[in-house]
């Protein structure tokens, strides 16, 4: 009798044992979840939503959207157009909170420059120095009647109106002229020493022989007379 009792409570306690080690493991599985791009395993604080207006599940972590911004910096040098990783079932722009909130550190300080650094340029009346070390910008309140710009950083002095370091000797009406000249001659001496291919349109020169041609592309290769 005493031997069907120990039994009966030792199976008790591994049925009760079986239980808890379930329930532990359903606890475990909830506070975790796998991205849907690098396919790793991270505490569900890591996977937020990534606009204010996605509806989609949240399924890829925070690293992954991270480097998703970062590469499209490196590649577009553009802080507009970011859209959120999760594709075409999505299609909404990461603006500047979402950045701050998801990527942060450097690479958010990266962004928070080239968005500075893009606001300004679209200013209408904002111009960069023209001097390569020097970095800084101003608005110019003269705009084209005074169209010598002065940086207030380097002293250097570019061309407001042709946003060029500032042409010596020549006033701008005089520097439209000679530019237009010099457009002219170019197009001339191309009329004169080169020939479009009839089928891709690129330029061709000939320097000597017959006047049986080849264009050089290779994806073209079309011949025709250069007469």
């Amino acid at each position: 009798m005493k031997t069907n009792e120990s039994n009966e409570f030792i199976s008790s306690l591994k049925v009760t044992s079986k239980r808890s080690t379930n329930s532990i493991h359903s606890s475990t599985s909830k506070t975790t979840k796998d991205c849907s791009i690098c396919v790793e395993t991270y505490d569900l604080n890591q996977f937020q939503k990534i606009t204010k207006n996605c509806i989609h599940s949240n399924d890829i972590c925070k690293s992954c959207v991270a480097r998703h911004i970062e590469t499209q910096l490196n590649t577009k040098g553009d802080v507009e157009g970011i859209l959120c990783p999760f594709g075409n079932d999505c299609g909404f722009l990461i603006e500047y909170d979402d950045v701050q909130r998801i990527a942060g550190g450097d690479l958010f300080e990266r962004f928070d420059k080239l968005s500075l650094k893009q606001t300004l340029s679209n200013m209408p009346d904002f111009r960069w120095c023209k001097n390569a070390g020097c970095g800084s910008g101003q608005i110019h309140s003269g705009s084209d009647k005074e169209p010598i710009m002065t940086c207030k950083a380097c002293g250097e002095k570019s061309c407001y109106t042709h946003d060029i370091p500032w042409h010596d000797n020549l006033t701008c009406e005089q520097y439209n002229d000679a530019k237009q000249g010099e457009d002219m001659a170019t197009q001339d001496l191309l009329n004169r020493e080169t020939k479009k291919c009839p089928k891709c349109g690129v330029r061709i020169t000939k320097n000597g022989g017959c006047n049986h041609m080849t264009c050089r592309v290779q994806s073209c290769r079309h011949e025709f007379c250069w007469l």
